[in-house]
C-alpha cells in the first residue's frame, strides 16, 4: 500500500506550482504531530512493531529533527512515553484524537514558541473500525463526515495557536491495501459491500483535506493516498525500493516484507518512504530545508538493527 513510484505527486506538484518552491534555507526550530498508530513510537509496540521504526523515529534518528525531549518515562495522557511534541497514540481515532486533546497539547506547545512545523496524519482508524465486522454497520457517510469535522477542528486549532506555525496535513489510503482486510474480505468475515461503502466514504473524507489545504497558505498537503493507489495500480504485489524487493500482499517483519506481521503497520521501509513525503511536501510548500531520504538510505537504515524500548535514540535533541 505504502510503496511509491518514484515521488509522482510530489513531482506534479512541483511542475505545477513553482512559486510555492523556495531556496531551503530554513529548518524548523520544533516539530510536531498528531496522529495513530502509524506516527506513535514504534518502539514501545511488542512483537511488531518494535522489530521497525515509524517515520517521526526515522527523522529524529537521521535529520536530528527536534521532537522534543524523549523520555522512557510516562508523561501521562495522552502523550505517556516517548517525544514530548508528539501526541500520536496508537489506535486513535479522530474522535479519540479530540476527547485525549492530541491537538490542544500540540497547539500549548506551538503557543509557547517550541514547535513552528506539525504534521497531522490520522483518520485511517474512523474507518478500520467502521468496517471491524464484530462492530454493527454505521453511516459510512457519517464516518467520512465526522472525521472531516475532526480534522478541520484539529488545524484550526493548530494555525491558531501562533501564526508562525505550518502544518502538513496526510491523506489516509484506502483498507484494501492492508493484508488484514484483505485476509477477512477472503475468509468472508467482511462484507464486500460494507467495504465498498466506507471506500466512498473515505474518498470524500481525503478530498476535504485537499480541500482544506487549497483553502489555508499555511497547510501543506502530503498526498499519500493518491501516491499508494498509484503504487499499487503499477506494482500490485511487489514493490522495488533501493534494489529491496518487497511483498506487499504477504506481510511479515522481515524486511522483504512491506507490511509488519500483524497485518496492519508498514515496517522502516515503508515508514522511510512516508517520512520522504512528509519533508518533501514540508520543503514544496514552505520551503523547509530537511534532506528527504535516499531510497538506499532507507533500505540501509531498515537492515541496521532498531533500537528497542530500553535504548534511548542516541542522535534525538535534548531539551
Amino acid at each position: 500500500m505504502w510503496g511509491m513510484v518514484r515521488s509522482l505527486s510530489m513531482n506534479v506538484a512541483v511542475a505545477a506550482m513553482p512559486g510555492l518552491v523556495r531556496k531551503a534555507t530554513l529548518r524548523p526550530l520544533g516539530v510536531g504531530a498528531v496522529g495513530d498508530s502509524y506516527t506513535d513510537e514504534y518502539r514501545f509496540y511488542e512483537p511488531d512493531r518494535a522489530t521497525a521504526l515509524s517515520w517521526v523515529e526515522i527523522l529524529a534518528l537521521t535529520r536530528s529533527l527536534n521532537f522534543g525531549h524523549f523520555s522512557l518515562d510516562d508523561l501521562g495522557p495522552p502523550r505517556h512515553r516517548g517525544f514530548s511534541y508528539n501526541w500520536a497514540q496508537s489506535g486513535a481515532t479522530s474522535d479519540d484524537a479530540l476527547t485525549t486533546g492530541q491537538h490542544l497539547g500540540l497547539a500549548e506547545q506551538i503557543g509557547d514558541g517550541l514547535v513552528d512545523l506539525a504534521f497531522v496524519f490520522l483518520g485511517g482508524n474512523d474507518f478500520i473500525e467502521a468496517a471491524d465486522p464484530d462492530r454493527p454497520w454505521v453511516d459510512a457517510a457519517e464516518v467520512g463526515r465526522r472525521a472531516s469535522a475532526n480534522l478541520e477542528t484539529i488545524v484550526s486549532t493548530l494555525l491558531d495557536a501562533s501564526p508562525s506555525v505550518r502544518v502538513v496535513l496526510a491523506t489516509v489510503p484506502g483498507l484494501r491495501g492492508l493484508p488484514e482486510i484483505r485476509h477477512e474480505l477472503a475468509v468472508g468475515t467482511i462484507d464486500p459491500r460494507r467495504l465498498d461503502a466506507l471506500a466512498v466514504a473515505q474518498r470524500r473524507f481525503n478530498a476535504s483535506l485537499r480541500a482544506l489545504v487549497r483553502r489555508s497558505p499555511r497547510v501543506g498537503l502530503a498526498d499519500l493516498e493518491f501516491e499508494a493507489r498509484v503504487a499499487e495500480a503499477v506494482m500490485p504485489r511487489f514493490v522495488t525500493v533501493g534494489g529491496r524487493r518487497l511483498d506487499r500482499l504477504v506481510p511479515g517483519n522481515g524486511n522483504g516484507h512491506l507490511f509488519l506481521a500483524d497485518g496492519r503497520h508498514i515496517g522502516t521501509i515503508g515508514q522511510g518512504l512516508i517520512a520522504q513525503r512528509l519533508v518533501r511536501a514540508a520543503f514544496v510548500h514552505f520551503g523547509f530545508g530537511i534532506p528527504p531520504l535516499s531510497h538506499r538510505e532507507i533500505v540501509s537504515l531498515a537492515d541496521s538493527l532498531a533500537p528497542t524500548a530500553e535504548t534511548e535514540l542516541t542522535l534525538a535533541r535534548p531539551d
